[in-house]
């Protein structure tokens, strides 16, 4: 169970809108991780390619 981003009732994990308010749940939060992530490695990389 998560709570609803809307309203903030109990609804389950796998829902995208809330059957109460109807608002959109937000998902996907490992993308941005992700995102981050590969920038990070591309400055690292490119920090150690100008020192070789």
């Amino acid at each position: 169970m998560k709570e609803c981003h809307g309203c903030e009732i109990m609804i389950p994990d796998h829902t995208h809108h809330c059957p109460h308010c109807r608002k959109r749940q937000p998902r996907g939060e490992w993308q941005l991780q992700a995102v981050l992530l590969s920038a990070a490695l591309v400055a690292a990389v490119s920090v150690l390619a100008e020192t070789c």
